[in-house]
Parts: structure tokens; sequence; C-alpha cells
């Protein structure tokens, strides 16, 4: 298991608690959760990422907020999110704790060689490349877009 690994965890509407109780008051966590999430437009089961140090990036996570992933069945939309994570987790394992932001051609073809070449890495097939950086790919087009990065690096 690697520690210093993006996360997919999803929106729930209800936390499951503990037995034996929780030091703080409970309702801070529940009350009017789901309520929140209808506001916001979340389904429960939509995916977010979670950085290695247990930071949750607004910008990041709105990706998996837009029309364009939501059209998407819930197993693709965890699916891009997985792919998402194993980027990310290269970047921050491989890379020096460079964020998603900061990523650079030189660290996607990088990727590319540890992914398919590196006799340490994974060596996956090309089918499986193709989906996961279709994922990583759509990912960086809606940051474009949406303005959060410029369009080249």
């Amino acid at each position: 298991m690697i520690v210093n690994a993006w996360r997919v965890r999803a929106t729930v509407e209800e936390f499951d608690l503990p037995r034996d109780g929780v030091p703080f008051d409970v309702r801070l966590l529940t009350a009017n959760r789901a309520e929140w999430l209808r506001e916001v437009g979340l389904e429960a089961g939509t995916p977010f990422l979670v950085s290695p140090v247990f930071e949750y990036d607004v910008v990041l996570n709105r990706f998996f907020q837009t029309p364009g992933m939501r059209m998407h069945a819930v197993n693709t939309q965890f699916g891009y999110a997985r792919d998402l994570a194993a980027f990310l987790t290269f970047l921050w394992v491989s890379r020096r704790c460079k964020g998603w932001r900061d990523a650079a051609e030189e660290d996607h073809l990088a990727y590319l060689a540890w992914r398919r070449r590196d006799g340490d890495g994974p060596r996956i097939a090309g089918s499986t490349w193709n989906r996961e950086v279709a994922g990583v790919d759509a990912f960086y087009r809606w940051a474009v877009r949406a303005g959060h990065m410029p369009a080249s690096r």
C-alpha cells in the first residue's frame, strides 16, 4: 500500500457512526448533509479525490461535478477518478511532491515511460494506457477551458 497516494472517495448523505461514540457532537457531521449535497448539485456517490496529506482540492474536485462527468455511469466516473489519482500519485511520489497545476510535458512523458516501458514499473498494456491517459487528458482539457491553468506547459 502506498502511503503517499491520492485517494478516491465518494460523497455520502450520512456517516456511519462508531458504536462506542465519538468525542464531539456528531450533528456537526450529519446535520442537513443530504440537503447540502442537493443544494450544491451533488448526488450521493459522486467521486472526489483527497491528497496524500488529506487535503481536498476544491478546484480539482469540481471536475467530477461537471455535466460532462455526471453524464457518465457511476463506474465510469470512478474509473476517471482512479486514473487521475494514479497520475497525481506519480507526480507526488516520483516528481518531488509536484501538484497537478505544476505538471509539465516532461512529467507526462515520464509517467508514460514508467507505466509502459520501465522494468520497475507496472508495464501496462496499450489499451489500458489509452484509457488512463484519456481520463487524465479530459481533466486537463477541462482545467484549461475553466481557466484553472494555461493552455500549455
